[in-house]
């Protein structure tokens, strides 16, 4: 499954770069993802990357999810094990990133869907973006103390 996942990345950072005008990965593109969004165009640019990147982590956690609720069906000591694990500090960090990833994700594809519907203008879009990134992080922090808050206490 691993596999599967990295070759949907190569393909789509692929075809990304190639819609963005070049076919291969150099010292530009490292330059151009590093620039400050201060643009509308280069913030749009970074929303559509990270909204594929959160897209591709969620993906990844339900083939895990699956693949660990499956466990039970192979051992039950196993399945216990494992979520087990899941209470540790680490797991309790990624579990953060996922809340993020989840709210950025799903915030972003309903900004997308109204730039749709409604026909806004790149302003308001990135207006829109602002509003999605604020709420993410806002929620997103909320939720990370509250997931942290067994390890911290």
């Amino acid at each position: 499954m691993n596999v599967v996942i990295a070759a949907t990345v190569v393909i789509m950072v692929r075809e990304a770069r190639r819609i963005d005008g070049g076919g291969y990965w150099n010292r530009e593109i490292f330059k151009r993802l590093g620039r400050l969004p201060t643009e509308r165009s280069e913030a749009n640019r970074m929303a559509f990357y990270t909204h594929r990147i959160t897209g591709i982590a969620i993906f990844a956690f339900l083939v895990l999810h699956i693949v660990d609720v499956s466990l039970f069906a192979v051992s039950s000591s196993l399945y216990d094990d494992v979520h087990e694990l899941y209470g540790s500090p680490v797991m309790r960090v990624f579990e953060c990133g996922l809340l993020f990833a989840l709210l950025f994700h799903a915030l972003n594809g309903l900004r997308l869907v109204a730039i749709d519907v409604w026909d806004v203008g790149a302003k308001v879009a990135t207006r829109l973006l602002t509003g999605v990134v604020a709420t993410t992080l806002v929620v997103a922090l909320a939720g990370s103390i509250v997931i942290l808050k067994p390890v911290i206490a």
